[in-house]
């Protein structure tokens, strides 16, 4: 096996070599960026459907939103006011986004549709800027009072078998 790799490997250095100096970049760039596309490529088909489901099943509803500041890896918290007087904390998955930035006229509100004890799809008043998200209380050690999940949320795909599903995408 090392007696054909060796060849294959000095032909590939050769080739490499006789490369002219004006292609180098370009090639560089693409096994550089070729990864990045990929993982963007696959998160979004990925993340379409679902969003899609999430949006069959339940309807978008405005909400008075907050961004608490909040340092680390959580910079764009996004607190959500229930008309209960509970507050939801959630994050944009699976790529950080300011909502606050993206064309919004409104940024004391927000769109949400979704179970706000699991997650769904948030974006600016208009619905022009969807984005996944998610309740960061998912991960964090389960309690006794245990919500359980409700048959929407089960037909969304954010539950299965009456337990919220703890999923970043």
């Amino acid at each position: 096996m090392a007696s054909v790799a060796t060849p294959l490997l000095v032909l590939g250095a050769g080739q490499l070599a006789a490369t002219p100096d004006w292609a180098v970049p370009p090639i560089v760039l693409v096994v550089v960026v070729s990864p990045v596309a990929i993982l963007i490529t696959t998160s979004a088909l990925v993340l379409a459907p679902r969003s899609a489901r999430i949006l069959r099943t339940y309807a978008w509803r405005e909400y008075i939103c907050s961004y608490p500041p909040f340092g680390g890896r959580r910079d764009f918290l996004i607190a959500l006011h229930l008309p209960t007087g509970e507050e939801v904390m959630l994050h944009t998955t699976p790529f950080r986004c300011d909502l606050r930035h993206k064309q919004n006229a409104y940024p004391d509100r927000i769109w949400f549709a979704g179970d706000p004890a699991c997650g769904g799809v948030l974006s600016p008043v208009g619905g022009h800027f969807p984005v996944r998200a998610v309740n960061p209380a998912l991960w964090e050690e389960p309690s006794a009072d245990v919500q359980t999940a409700d048959a929407r949320a089960e037909a969304a795909g954010l539950a299965r078998d009456g337990r919220y599903l703890r999923r970043w995408f």
